[in-house]
């Protein structure tokens, strides 16, 4: 933070008399949805010049619109710390290829973010007691509506407690603006919640402590890079395996199981999808085996394929969706793209292949409307927006298939400066909404984050040409977290009980409350999250899983070899009350060491029981997709945050100092 800011942060802090106490507990609100209706839109962004910034989201992507990559890289800690200035500390960040947490500015940070909330917290009790002023003299002397009167009664406040610098943000509240589709909001106080969670590391969505001795490298990502074609130690990140697009179960094709996955030379520009195969069942990490890129050899560094979902047709083929990105402005211009893929299956050799390709063409970038092109996104964007059209995943309900995917809001909903303003996002109780107000308002970073944030999980229908899909239908998003955060992604849903369960990660860095992820990096040393919501309907309707979406939050260092990310959970067959979450484990580009490549992690278990989940603390081998009798290992569970730890990796900003 430069010092300008922090001066402006200091002197808005000693005139909010009480208005925020990070301490406090929240209240979250579900929200209510309305009957569907149609529509859609896109959004996201990256410097593909910086290697460590591509599509490895959990790098440090300084400028960003590095942001963007599947990898959705963890520890961004000096990029988010000011919207306004994404390039602080670059050399740093691009030496390392993640955010240095450690760093003099982030620690300055995060003190001025304690100071400024121990300011306020002091100044609770002294303020606000006095609320039985005159409603309509003080509408008449501090100029304010009837209803922000009625708003700031409700909240404990009084109008002469204000300074006129609150005053004049407070008359500027729209407390009537209408619900412009039917997706649900993502509210500030929900995010709130999530990063407390993360705080204060509740057992009941942290993610399990893995035992870092055990960890290894996927044997089969040593194999031909797409760009070189020759034989390299390749990283793995944001994977996926064929579904059926009904249950949402792995397909066992023809004995085999196969996962897609990006992968590409650690610390290059290099983001690619390849074909991994084993057989159904064997959870052994040693015998994946990669058929190669799917699009083959002499792939370009500008033209890079991300994360996406794929299902296998009825003539057997596999129709894969992913995300098309053109780096050559140096941006990411993301588009949900498809191809269809014939496989060669030799038994008696124990070998997949990828004997044909066809009808590879882009599906959606966007329509204006719902969901923000890449043109709407260039002709605002100053360096702080996120851009995002990708992680496009396929569910088949009633004979239609749809794709569920990352984006941002259309010009039916979208960001600005009127989205600070809008009342509905906040969330919480009045006054919570009304603390949470002031503290953006009077932080410029924030505002500015307030400003652009507008990530969205969107939803379109397909033609029924399963090897040949267009886009039947463009609906309204499912979910909105406009104000709140840009990046929410990966979006997965899994048809259980009766109901959709929508599942999607995100990096609370992205988002607008500085003093909270600041929080969780000083104490975590990170601040990813997979975050969920349910619903009867798979159109709309959805609500907010454990008050505010938390399933995970994170539990060690961005910087440990034990780090996850891109979480995706899978349904376990003949169990209805169980998922498996997988995720890629150890951020890209060495960021816990040399040597230390990003691999598959040990998959674990998330129960749901209706709108509540709980992390199980079950674990499998690395790469398991298929949860069975045999996938349980106890060795790849650590008793506490000491068995998470190899001897050398920082503890500065971790709970292992209080271990």
């Amino acid at each position: 933070m430069n010092k300008k800011s922090t001066l402006v942060t200091f002197a808005s802090a000693a005139v909010l008399l009480g208005l925020f106490n990070i301490n406090n507990s929240l209240t979250v609100k579900a929200d209510t949805v309305e009957q569907p209706a149609v529509g859609q839109r896109n959004t996201q962004a990256a410097n593909p010049n910086d290697q460590n910034n591509k599509p490895d989201q959990n790098q440090a992507q300084t400028n960003q619109n590095n942001d963007v990559a599947t990898d959705q890289a963890q520890g961004q800690t000096t990029q988010n710390n000011t919207a306004t200035n994404t390039t602080n500390n670059t050399n740093n960040q691009n030496n390392t290829g993640v955010a240095d947490t450690t760093n003099t500015d982030q620690n300055a940070q995060n003190q001025v973010a304690g100071d400024t909330t121990q300011s306020i917290s002091d100044n609770v009790s002294n303020g606000f007691s006095n609320t039985s002023y005159n409603q309509n003299n003080d509408a008449a002397v501090y100029k304010l509506d009837p209803q922000t009167i009625r708003v700031l009664q409700t909240a404990d406040v009084n109008p002469k407690d204000l300074t006129e610098v609150q005053l004049k943000e407070v008359r500027k509240l729209n407390f009537n603006d209408l619900d412009k589709d039917t997706s649900t909001r993502w509210t500030y106080d929900q995010y709130a919640g999530v990063a407390k969670k993360m705080i204060d590391q509740d057992a009941q969505y942290r993610v399990p402590y893995f035992n870092a001795k055990k960890i290894k490298n996927m044997p089969a990502t040593v194999t031909r890079d797409a760009q070189t074609g020759k034989v390299a130690e390749l990283e793995i990140w944001d994977s996926w395996p064929v579904q059926d697009a009904k249950t949402g179960r792995v397909v066992n094709y023809k004995g085999y199981q196969l996962m897609i996955a990006m992968m590409g030379i650690p610390q290059q520009n290099d983001a690619h999808i390849y074909l991994l195969y084993n057989k159904y069942n064997d959870n052994n990490l040693n015998h994946w085996k990669c058929a190669g890129p799917i699009f083959g050899f002499n792939a370009k560094p500008t033209d890079q394929e991300w994360s996406g979902s794929a299902t296998v047709n009825k003539d057997g083929s596999i129709q894969l969706f992913y995300a098309d990105v053109d780096t050559r402005e140096n941006t990411n211009h993301q588009k949900i793209a498809t191809v269809n893929l014939k496989l060669k299956v030799n038994k008696k050799k124990n070998t997949i292949s990828i004997a044909k390709r066809s009808h590879r063409h882009v599906l959606f970038e966007g329509d204006g409307y719902h969901y923000q092109t890449y043109k709407q996104w260039k002709s605002t964007n100053k360096g702080a927006d996120n851009v995002a059209m990708r992680d496009a995943h396929v569910i088949s309900v009633g004979g239609q298939r749809y794709l569920i995917f990352e984006a941002s809001t259309g010009s039916n909903n979208y960001q600005g400066e009127n989205q600070v303003y809008n009342w509905k996002n906040y969330g919480g109780t009045p006054k919570e909404a009304l603390q949470n107000f002031l503290k953006v308002t009077a932080n410029d970073d924030m505002r500015s984050r307030a400003t652009w944030a507008n990530a969205t999980i969107g939803i379109i229908r397909l033609t029924k040409n399963e090897n040949n899909p267009k886009v039947a239908e463009v609906l309204p998003p499912l979910v909105n977290s406009l104000m709140v955060s840009d990046e929410i992604e990966r979006p997965n849903i899994i048809p259980m009980n009766g109901k959709y369960y929508l599942f999607t990660t995100t990096r609370l860095n992205r988002g607008t409350g500085d003093d909270l992820w600041q929080q969780a990096d000083a104490k975590v040393g990170d601040n990813v999250a997979m975050l969920g919501w349910v619903s009867d309907h798979l159109t709309y309707g959805y609500k907010p899983l454990n008050g505010d979406a938390a399933v995970l939050v994170a539990s060690v260092p961005f910087n440990w070899r034990t780090s996850t990310y891109s979480y995706y959970a899978v349904p376990i067959k003949g169990n209805k009350k169980e998922v498996l979450v997988t995720s890629y484990m150890t951020n890209r580009g060495f960021a816990s060491g040399p040597n230390k490549r990003s691999t598959m992690a040990p998959a674990f278990l998330v129960r749901i029981d209706g709108d509540t989940t709980k992390v199980e603390n079950i674990a499998t081998a690395q790469g398991d997709w298929v949860y069975d009798k045999k996938s349980k290992r106890k060795s790849m569970i650590a008793k506490n945050i000491r068995g998470a730890h190899l001897k050398g990796e920082p503890i500065d900003h971790s709970l292992l100092k209080k271990a």
